[in-house]
């Protein structure tokens, strides 16, 4: 008997090859989960499925030995593992392709490989580890920052795919915090060297903080608990509440925009608590919405303003799942429009955010909110300043040492800066924050995010517009309103703003 089966894939096809002997083809057709991937799938354009059969599933096989070998019924340890491929195959080719592999067929079966789906032996929850090829960027609008090049070997033929790991939720062991975690972990663990652990594990740990439910089976984590895994794994957990006055759009990207996956923690209508994974955003060349704080409240302008959804790991809708940004209410800075519906009625239900939970290396002590503090003092300087009519951005993102030398080569800097910044010792976690008004770079900051949270964080900035450099140099140094420009910028940062940016620092290198 053949370990694989070739399959042309199609919404029936698929369905069968999800069921088993607890879970017929139908009952699987009626599940989101099934619904959602087989249409992401056929977004993709997806052609042929391949069958790997008896697969063993590490994470499976922990839930496994933690839960179900100890149950009466026999549930079977072994998955099927499904992989997805854009173009044609012949059983028989596929067959020769495997035993005497071909250069330029296996180029394109490479090309055309879009991921795979663990298939788990379950009566529900039987999507297991899921990894997929993100969509296109659609012009360059849609951004998929915390996923990682993935590696499936199939019968010893290697096969890449960028993305991040996800699964349905199973209330036995990993409710919806769980998976969450779970899927972030893996995005860390490369950008940091931390561990990865499974869901079971991340449970059995989370679980390590006192509560009133047992552990296995688990029915969810709380904030203290998903905090508590977060440490377990050497990392520091980063808490924002949903506050009325909180740019939430642009917090959640000035993380993710490195890379940092992001757990949203939101209120669904009618149904109660749940825990996302955000894996990017989608970034428009305008902005398409007026304020992202609750209405009354007061913010500067930040990126966020142009971001009209994220993309997000719901254990209960599928990977890379849309969430559109809605406007603002009172008490709420944003809403949020995702794929969840009312059983009876079908209607879209209003969904909104309760926190950001972001797992960041334990040097990293200033935040988003410590930056942006800063930024507003600047920002109210600026609005006295500048012409009426006159649009201005912050785009505020953490990135590392390595990313912004990499960046900053294939943009325009003048020679002195560019070798500045290129030689000159800067810490490892940096913060740049990049003002443009009307659409043009005016002049960027840099801020070390290893410093301690009440220091002054700025180490260096640079001057894009010398023109707009000497006229707000000069306007901040007029005798008749310097007063009130050291008082609303604060010594340290007026000092900084005056500072020639054709003199760099004392710690520049002799270049």
């Amino acid at each position: 008997m053949e370990p694989f089966l070739i399959r042309a894939f199609t919404a029936q096809a698929f369905y069968d090859a999800l069921s088993n002997p607890y879970c017929s083809s139908n009952e699987v057709a009626r599940q989101d989960r099934a619904i959602y991937l087989c249409g992401y799938l056929t977004d993709l354009h997806a052609k042929t499925m391949v069958v790997e059969k008896n697969y063993i599933d590490g994470d499976f096989l922990e839930d496994f030995a933690s839960y179900y070998v100890r149950c009466f019924k026999d549930y079977d340890r072994r998955c099927i593992r499904l992989h997805f491929f854009a173009h044609g195959i012949e059983e028989a080719a596929f067959h020769d392709l495997i035993l005497a592999p071909k250069p330029e067929l296996l180029k394109g079966l490479h090309d055309n490989y879009l991921g795979f789906v663990v298939v788990r032996p379950l009566p529900t929850a039987i999507v297991g580890r899921t990894v997929l090829k993100t969509y296109p960027s659609d012009g360059g609008r849609r951004h998929y920052t915390a996923v990682k090049n993935y590696h499936a070997n199939l019968f010893g033929t290697a096969f890449n795919v960028n993305s991040l790991p996800f699964q349905e939720q199973d209330t036995v062991l990993a409710a919806c915090a769980t998976v969450a975690l779970w899927s972030a972990f893996h995005k860390t663990s490369e950008l940091f060297g931390t561990p990865s652990p499974r869901p079971a594990e991340i449970t059995r740990v989370a679980n390590g903080v006192v509560s009133n439910a047992r552990a296995i089976p688990s029915h969810g984590l709380d904030i203290r608990q998903m905090a508590h895994a977060i440490r377990s794994v050497g990392l520091e957990p980063e808490f924002f509440g949903a506050k009325p006055d909180i740019p939430f759009v642009s917090m959640a990207y000035g993380y993710l925009r490195m890379g940092l996956p992001v757990i949203l923690g939101v209120h669904i209508e009618g149904g109660g608590l749940h825990a996302v994974t955000l894996t990017g955003y989608s970034l428009k060349p305008a902005k398409v919405h007026q304020q992202e704080v609750a209405s009354g409240e007061k913010c500067i302008p930040m990126v966020g303003l142009r971001i009209d959804e994220f993309y997000a790991h719901d254990d209960q809708v599928g990977p890379f799942s849309r969430l559109k940004v809605k406007a603002s209410i009172k008490d709420y800075p944003v809403l949020f429009e995702g794929q969840w519906k009312d059983k009876s009625s079908g209607t879209i239900l209003e969904i909104r955010p309760i926190f950001l939970l972001i797992p960041v290396y334990n040097k990293i002590r200033v935040t988003f909110l410590d930056i942006s503090g800063w930024l507003e003092r600047v920002s109210a300087v600026l609005s006295l300043f500048l012409p009426p009519g006159i649009e201005s951005e912050w785009d505020l993102r953490m990135t590392t040492i390595n990313e912004l030398k990499k960046d900053i080569k294939g943009e325009q800097f003048e020679s002195s800066e560019l070798k500045w910044l290129l030689f000159a010792q800067s810490p490892r976690f940096i913060w740049r924050a990049t003002l443009r008004c009307d659409t043009k770079k005016i002049m960027e900051f840099f801020a070390d995010a290893t410093d301690m949270q009440r220091s002054f964080p700025f180490y260096h900035h640079v001057w894009h517009d010398k023109g707009f450099q000497n006229r707000f140099q000069d306007y901040l140094v007029n005798p008749q309103v310097i007063g009130i420009n050291k008082s609303m910028l604060e010594p340290r940062l007026y000092e900084f703003l005056t500072r020639g940016a054709s003199s760099p620092p004392s710690t520049s290198p002799s270049i």
